[in-house]
């Protein structure tokens, strides 16, 4: 799977990647790693970003594709606000976003349905499933129960005094009720019989 919406075109649900990167980068390679550095963002970059975004979707809705209109020109009232833009940079830099950190009411997970909702007429939520190479947890805290068993050796040691305990017991036993010589009868190999041919 080169990009991730693939994933979700899988599922028919609706997705897409916006990336600079013209092809698939590989695992944190790219990306720099799995922590977010919130001192490395360029701020007027992502400004810039969500204008283009936001420029281009409603272009397209409003059927403005090459005219000279700009909808969310600086200074207008539609203008991409800088300070609201650095407080989710603030707040996503600050949460964890991977699948294993987050529970399906995460407060994360709401509030971005809530700002999606204050802005859009209908909201719906899905929780899907992604067939990949990674699997993903959706419990944010489990019980783990730890045991400290005796070592390898304990148990061969162990192994090796019953084994001894058995054998004294087995010869003990055979000693008192048939004899020692039956004993000896035991681990001596049988005499052979020679087959006489007529």
């Amino acid at each position: 799977v080169a990009w991730e919406h693939e994933q979700f075109s899988r599922l028919r649900v609706t997705a897409a990647t916006l990336s600079e990167i013209s092809t698939a980068p590989e695992l944190l390679q790219g990306t720099g790693g799995l922590f977010d550095s919130r001192q490395f963002v360029n701020e007027t970059a992502i400004t810039r970003g969500v204008k283009l975004v936001a420029e281009s979707l409603a272009r397209h809705i409003y059927g403005h594709q090459g005219k000279n209109v700009q909808i969310f020109a600086d200074g207008g009232s539609l203008a991409v606000n800088p300070a609201y833009i650095q407080s989710w940079l603030d707040l996503l830099s600050q949460t964890p976003r991977v699948a294993p950190f987050l529970s399906k009411n995460d407060p994360f997970v709401m509030a971005l349905k809530k700002e999606l909702a204050d802005h859009t007429d209908e909201v719906n939520m899905q929780h899907e499933v992604l067939e990949g190479v990674f699997t993903f947890y959706d419990s944010t805290s489990a019980r783990l129960n730890i045991y400290q068993v005796a070592s390898v050796t304990f148990d061969l040691l162990l192994l090796l005094v019953l084994g001894s305990y058995l054998i004294v017991l087995f010869s003990f036993l055979v000693i008192t009720t048939r004899g020692l010589d039956d004993l000896i009868s035991l681990f001596r190999r049988p005499p052979s019989r020679k087959v006489k041919t007529a």
